[in-house]
């Protein structure tokens, strides 16, 4: 299928529709799956989901009713063999994929064939590139729904001999690339002759502009190219799905801010060498609690800076050899002491956590290293105690106050360990300060700076 501005409009206007000539549903296991097969449309709905209409014969009733009424265990995943993958090919013999599909729809008695309808998550397209056509790049176009800020560097010349600054244009690791923003989507351009832009990168790229954003950045259109093989995939987008934005790391709409924005992408696309990872876990959380409101988000907040702790830095918060020594030498005198075994054990329980990695320790020594204030710290502990005691909902405005001060500070916290891990240099807005204002994250020490 060829990406016309007509076909992007069609998907932005959530009015995309394929007719199938043959739709085929194959059961997710080895021996003997069940099979659907016949004509039918894929089509966007009012929300922006994909939606699946299949007009099948009927071919084994006893099979398909023993399908259709099988007993699940409450409680339990299903697994993949309930679940059917899809092989399509639509009226200009273009081969479409899907997996893990839920079969449903009406089934009545007696009865030549079926209506299934399901939910599609993506449809996956694969075609082969000519030796003509084939380049030597390897390109990548994403359109994704919505209204995002960027940094425009480069205007765009309008039909009717006007122009608009709406493009941001620069370059990250021989990765050259283009963010356009369009009245009511965002579609971004990647091309390179390296090896750097592989289809990991464009999770990666999207987790990146997902973070600056504040917002999750849900892409309708993923069009990769390499090599011989372009894969296009069509994505739903649900337009209920929750996506407030979560104050962001640093400006990103002025000019000015292309800087930041650039060299952000960039770090993180090098330091980060699979999509999903913990750090976008944790902000994945965070976004997703913030969406109820701050103070939910206060425990995500708390947990996910202590994740970030145990799991990127934990070279910090590690005990000192002297207590390690002291710390021996009272495990062997608890054993002589004629104690009950419980409270033997508890005591050698605790003093045998010292050798793990104390979150509490690590935040307060990378604050003395100069990479943070040592009072957001403090602002941690106290708001990880509170954040796990009830809410006190008769609690005046100044105590309310100094509340969403603590979350605002810890968010700032949060950015800065995000940042040390990327290796991140660059603005960044201080949210613990009063009226937000903007300030500078360096990856250089305070006592480096001093001996320079």
């Amino acid at each position: 299928m060829n990406l016309t501005h007509e076909k992007v409009d069609e998907l932005i206007s959530n009015k995309f529709e394929i007719d199938c000539i043959d739709i085929s549903l194959f059961q997710q296991i080895e021996e003997n799956p069940l099979l659907y097969s016949g004509p039918g449309t894929i089509y966007q709905d009012e929300n922006g989901v994909l939606n699946l209409k299949l007009y099948a014969k009927i071919k084994d009733i006893k099979k398909e009713i023993s399908h259709i009424f099988k007993p699940f265990l409450p409680g339990k995943i299903i697994g993949d063999e309930h679940y059917f993958s899809l092989k399509a090919v639509d009226m200009s013999g273009s081969e479409w994929s899907a997996e893990n599909i839920w079969v449903s729809g009406n089934f009545y008695l007696p009865v030549a064939g079926r209506v299934i309808k399901s939910e599609l998550r993506e449809i996956k397209n694969l075609t082969e590139i000519g030796g003509r056509i084939r380049s030597e790049k390897t390109f990548l176009f994403i359109v994704s729904p919505g209204n995002y800020q960027i940094p425009c560097n480069e205007k765009e010349d309008l039909p009717n001999g006007g122009w608009r600054l709406n493009r941001s244009i620069f370059s990250v690791d021989q990765i050259d690339l283009e963010f356009k923003k369009l009245d009511n989507y965002l579609t971004i351009k990647a091309s390179t002759t390296s090896n750097e832009l592989n289809e990991k990168s464009e999770m990666k790229l999207l987790e990146a502009l997902s973070i600056i954003c504040g917002q999750i950045v849900r892409p309708v259109i993923i069009d990769y190219s390499h090599g011989d093989t372009k894969t296009l995939k069509i994505k739903s987008v649900n337009v209920n799905f929750s996506n407030k934005q979560l104050p962001p790391p640093f400006n990103h709409s002025s000019p000015s801010d292309l800087e930041s924005f650039a060299f952000f992408i960039g770090k993180y696309l090098s330091s980060i060498e699979t999509p999903y990872s913990e750090l976008f876990g944790f902000w994945h959380k965070l976004n997703r609690a913030w969406q109820a409101s701050i103070e939910n988000a206060s425990l995500s907040l708390a947990v996910a800076i202590e994740g970030i702790i145990k799991s990127y830095f934990v070279e910090y918060g590690l005990p000192d050899q002297e207590i390690l020594l002291q710390a021996q030498d009272a495990k062997q005198k608890i054993k002589d002491l004629g104690l009950g075994q419980r409270i033997k054990s508890r005591i050698l329980s605790s003093i045998g956590q010292l050798k793990s990695t104390s979150p509490k320790g690590a935040l307060y020594e990378m604050s003395d290293k100069g990479w943070f204030p040592r009072h957001f710290a403090d602002e941690w502990v106290k708001l990880r105690n509170k954040s796990a005691h009830a809410d006190k909902i008769d609690e005046d405005p100044k105590t309310i106050q100094l509340y969403i001060d603590q979350i605002y500070t810890c968010l700032t916290l949060f950015y800065c360990l995000l940042f040390l891990s990327i290796k991140y240099e660059g603005n960044f807005i201080d949210f613990s300060r009063d009226g937000w204002p903007e300030n500078k994250f360096s990856l250089v020490k305070e006592d480096e700076n001093k001996s320079a």
